[in-house]
Parts: structure tokens; C-alpha cells; sequence
């Protein structure tokens, strides 16, 4: 069985706060909660890819106590594994379509973002659903979070990010438990970018769905939601920070940065960021070709609707969009804010949404989502 979570992000940021000393083992480890991309600390990879859809493709799994689920494990680039979570449909009858959900950068498991107090199982909840509607999910740790734990000096990058995903789609794919012709994606955040990378060049993935995906470069994102959380003054610093990143290849120390920024972007991972903040995800949507369901929280500080609108724009085929109502954009709904002071490991205090507690989530964008990514799969509806 997987370990337990708890304080593992504090572990994890202590630890790469020592590898800046040390300057040897790089390993992100920023919190974030919903749209902790920028936190980026690091994801898995997939490299190599067992057999041809033998019952567990040759990899080591143990089985969960929930029905229906099992863990998984994925070899992954540079000898790195990926640890995962398979669900199959309790009534499936021979393969089934199946689902992959890549994560958003950030302190993310393949449970959801971990450093929301208390944390946010969007993924393990949508998966739920999903294999409630016949569909086959898999969902992973990022690397250097879970299961999917670093090798010293790993560096992180963006186009590892990428591979991990298309890695996980073509283990997917290999399952016998998963009809490969039937498949989709799910992507939160700036997963969602790499999940419209994935889809573009894979014709078996036959619809996507972005949960909360920004459609400008992150630095307009960000900067707008500093911009919210702490003032002009704030946003603008932003702005001159990431500009540098881009010109020079290189942030400021953290100890010189402003407090609200050295959370998100930890150190030892500058030509990440850079990468990372190089993107800009309408120029991504324009090779997408599937149908594809965007979908945000009315009530998300960070990306809104008119990121939404961005991408549809760009997007060349068929495409619908739908705002949470009162939701954050891990679509919870939005409780009353609890006011408490700024504290950078504390995703509250960048305004991402008040302490999730119990909320439920948005059942009407959930629902839509689902019989969305059912009806380009051939599933049938919860």
C-alpha cells in the first residue's frame, strides 16, 4: 500500500531548500493547490513500456481496497517510476473506453492537489464518476510527489512533463482491460496544455477535457491574480521577474524575491520555468482536432472564463465551454473566505479559493463533463 501524504509537502520544500545549498539534487517541491503550476516540482516520465497488453503489461501492481481499483506501476524515463492508479468499471464486460488524467503541475498526487488545507481529491472524485459511466481511468503521482519519487540530480523539464503523459496514454492503451480505440483525456490546469499536446499528435484519443486550462502565457494569468491577492505593485514585480526569466534564463535568489513569489517558484529549476513560461496555450489548441469540453469556476482567481474563451477560439473542432457556477477551478464550491493572514505555503493566501473543507463539487459541470468525454468514447451515461 502507498504511504500517506501527510506533511509531505513541508518534506518535500525543506528538502529542496537544502538541494539549493548543496546545489546538487534538484528537486521542486512548491505547493500547489489548483492551479499550483507553478510550483512545478517535478512529474514522471514513462520511457518504456511493458509488453502488449498482458494483464499488467509485465509491471508490479498491487490491488486496493476500494472495488474496482488497483495500483499500478509505470517505468518511466531515465529508469524513474511512476506511481498510478488503475479503476475498471465493477460490471465491465471485456475492454472498456478508458479515460487518462494528467495532473496539474504543483504539489499534485494522483489523488489531486495535496496542499490544500484539507487536500483536493478533484482527480480520485472525477475518477469516480468516470468509471461510474463505464470508463476505464488511470491517474498518476507527478514526479517527485507519491510514488514517482526523484533519483538524485534528476533535473525537471518540460518536455518530461510531456512524456509522461503520452507514456501513461500508450500504458493505457496496453491494458487489457481498455479498448485502445476508445480513449480520452482529462487535464487540470496546465496539464491541460500537455493534455492538447498529447491529443494532437494521437489520433486514439477521440475527445479532451480541460478543467481550469489557461489560454494566455502563465505570466498574464499570474500577473492578473497577484494583481487580486496583493495589489499593482505586486503584479508588476511579477511581470519583471518572469520577463528576466525569459530575456536571461535565470530568476533572483529566493531569499531577495517578494514573499508571495518564493513559494511558487522554488529554486534549482530556472530552465523549467522558463520553458514552462514560454508556452502559450492557444498556439496548442490550433493543432487539436478532437472534440474538446472546457470548463472553470466562476469563482477562480487565477484562470477565468476568458481563458476559456481564448482557447475556443483557437480551437478547430468541435467545442464547448461551461462556467461553474459560485466554484473554485478545482470546482468545489466556494465557501464562506475564512480572512487569516498571508502565508506563502498556504494556497488560500494566493487566492485560489477559501479552505475547501467538505465542500461538494459543482455537480452540473462535473455531470457535463462526463457526458461529454462519454459520448466521444462510445460510453454509456451515469
Amino acid at each position: 500500500m502507498r504511504n500517506p501524504y501527510t506533511g509531505q509537502v513541508q518534506r518535500l520544500w525543506r528538502s529542496t531548500e537544502s538541494q539549493s545549498s548543496a546545489s546538487t539534487k534538484a528537486v521542486p517541491r512548491p505547493p500547489g493547490r489548483l492551479f499550483a503550476l507553478v510550483a512545478a516540482l517535478a512529474f514522471v516520465a514513462a520511457a518504456c513500456s511493458g509488453g502488449g497488453g498482458g494483464e499488467n503489461a509485465g509491471l508490479d501492481e498491487e490491488y486496493r481496497p476500494t472495488p474496482g481499483e488497483r495500483d499500478v506501476v509505470i517505468p518511466g524515463a531515465a529508469k524513474l517510476k511512476l506511481g498510478a492508479t488503475l479503476a475498471v468499471p465493477v460490471d465491465a464486460k471485456g475492454a472498456s473506453p478508458a479515460v487518462l488524467i494528467i495532473p496539474g503541475p504543483g504539489a499534485t498526487n494522483r489523488e489531486g492537489p495535496i496542499v490544500a488545507r484539507p487536500a483536493d481529491p478533484l482527480y480520485k472524485d472525477l475518477s469516480a464518476t468516470l468509471t461510474g459511466a463505464g470508463m476505464v481511468t488511470l491517474r498518476y503521482d507527478h514526479r517527485g510527489i507519491g510514488d514517482s519519487q526523484l533519483e538524485t540530480g534528476q533535473q525537471l523539464s518540460w518536455e518530461d512533463m510531456v512524456s509522461d503523459a503520452r507514456e501513461a496514454l500508450k500504458y493505457l492503451s496496453q491494458r487489457q482491460e481498455v479498448d485502445a480505440n476508445r480513449m480520452a483525456i482529462i487535464g487540470h490546469d496546465m496539464g491541460g496544455v500537455i493534455a492538447m499536446k498529447v491529443a494532437a499528435t494521437d489520433d486514439r484519443v477521440k475527445g479532451v477535457a480541460l478543467i481550469s486550462t489557461p489560454g494566455r502565457p502563465l505570466v498574464d494569468v499570474w500577473a492578473e491574480n497577484y494583481r487580486f491577492t496583493h495589489g499593482p505593485v505586486s503584479s508588476d514585480a511579477y511581470r519583471a521577474m518572469i520577463d528576466g526569466l525569459l530575456t536571461n534564463g535565470t530568476l533572483p535568489a529566493r531569499d531577495v524575491m517578494r514573499p508571495e513569489f518564493q513559494s511558487l517558484l522554488p529554486p534549482n529549476q530556472d530552465a523549467f520555468f522558463k520553458a514552462m513560461f514560454s508556452v502559450d496555450p492557444a498556439t496548442e489548441a490550433k493543432a487539436v482536432k478532437q472534440p474538446v469540453f472546457l470548463v472553470t469556476g466562476e469563482r477562480s482567481t487565477a484562470v477565468k472564463p476568458v481563458d476559456t474563451d481564448r482557447l475556443s477560439q483557437n480551437l478547430t473542432g468541435r467545442k464547448e465551454a461551461f462556467v461553474a457556477p459560485n466554484a473554485s477551478s478545482s470546482l468545489q464550491q466556494v465557501l464562506s473566505p475564512i480572512v487569516r493572514p498571508f502565508d506563502p505555503l498556504d494556497m488560500d493566501s494566493h487566492g485560489l479559493g477559501p479552505p475547501v473543507a467538505e465542500a461538494p463539487r459543482e455537480q452540473t459541470s462535473v455531470d457535463k463533463l462526463v457526458a461529454f468525454l462519454a459520448g466521444t468514447v462510445g460510453a454509456r451515461t451515469a
